[in-house]
């Protein structure tokens, strides 16, 4: 059974001055956490959720990690890189950002219990879930409509499901769904999808999920919890339908998680703007992972994002030392 600690790192302290502040617990950030601490930096995470992880401890398995030749659990690799981490000397703190002060010497960031300070700061917040954006759906998520196979796939045992979507997530999580679910419907507004050649391979061949193309959801009607239905129309013809399902999922990508540094950074399309460096546009500031404005966003290269801006944040704090 995995076993996440829960607790919040005993020996954190507010009143002191931490070298790095890494705001976010993924890959990325305990990636670059575990290089941090083994460079002698005095490091502090801080992670909203109870365990560290980021979108993999939502992920059932990770089969494109180097070095692992079978699948591993999300899960656990998440739980392996949070124990390396804290091994070599990273704190984690489980509170929630609520304001952040970048500029100046001192970096300043509050949460709901306390206000850290360190004289750098490691953006590694990643993205949300992107949502439909159409009525009711905020007030049925989790009561029909979910954004978590994993999470939500085993309350559906023999059910029919939809999932919208046309990228590797969407057909991840239809392939992770069909082990519970008895029938799934994959709805995307064309026929081009997204998602890698060898997934859709997959779905295609899968006799429980159907595709269908060329559609779109126009209204959520949940109102009754045995007659849960979707208002679709045809894209071509304009000719609207009813579908009675049992679940919804929804896979349309993500939102970055950037609301608190608005105005403080440089953002595109809410991402995070960076050099090579992952430096940010403010002195101090570096962003990570799937935070940061750029073409791929896998496992893979927020490690390599969180490896790589370690190693300028620590040339950035000796110089900071120096320059007292």
């Amino acid at each position: 059974m995995l076993d996440f600690n829960l607790s919040a790192d005993t020996n954190a302290d507010p009143s002191g001055l931490y070298d790095l502040i890494i705001i976010g617990g993924g890959p990325a950030g305990l990636t670059a956490g575990l290089y941090a601490a083994r460079y002698k930096l005095k490091t502090l995470m801080l992670e909203k959720a109870f365990a560290a992880g980021g979108q993999l401890t939502a992920t059932e398995w990770v089969e494109n990690y180097p070095g692992f030749p079978e699948p591993v659990l999300g899960q656990k690799l998440a739980q392996d890189m949070e124990a390396q981490a804290k091994l070599f000397g990273l704190q984690i703190v489980n509170e929630a950002v609520t304001q952040v002060e970048l500029a100046g010497n001192i970096k300043k960031v509050r949460t709901d219990y306390n206000l850290w300070q360190a004289k750098a700061i490691l953006i590694t917040t990643g993205a949300s879930s992107r949502k439909l954006g159409i009525r009711d759906e905020d007030q049925y998520t989790g009561k029909g409509i979910s954004y978590c196979a994993t999470c939500d796939g085993p309350f559906y045992p023999d059910k029919f499901v939809a999932v919208i979507g046309g990228g590797n997530s969407a057909f991840e999580e239809s392939l992770f769904l069909a082990k519970y679910a008895s029938r799934i419907i994959l709805i995307h507004r064309s026929d081009n999808f997204r998602a890698d050649k060898i997934l859709q391979e997959r779905v295609k061949a899968n006799p429980k999920i159907e595709l269908l193309t060329h559609t779109s959801v126009q209204e959520i009607d949940f109102r009754e919890p045995g007659n849960k239905k979707l208002i679709l129309m045809d894209l071509i013809s304009q000719e609207t339908r009813e579908l009675e399902i049992d679940g919804l999922f929804v896979f349309i990508g993500n939102v970055p998680n950037t609301a608190i540094f608005e105005g403080q950074i440089d953002l595109e399309a809410g991402y995070i703007v960076t050099d090579r460096k992952h430096q940010t546009s403010l002195e101090g500031v570096w962003a990570a992972g799937d935070v940061e404005a750029k073409a791929l966003r896998q496992v893979a290269t927020a490690v390599g994002d969180g490896a790589c801006a370690a190693y300028w944040i620590h040339k950035y704090v000796d110089e900071w030392e120096e320059d007292l």
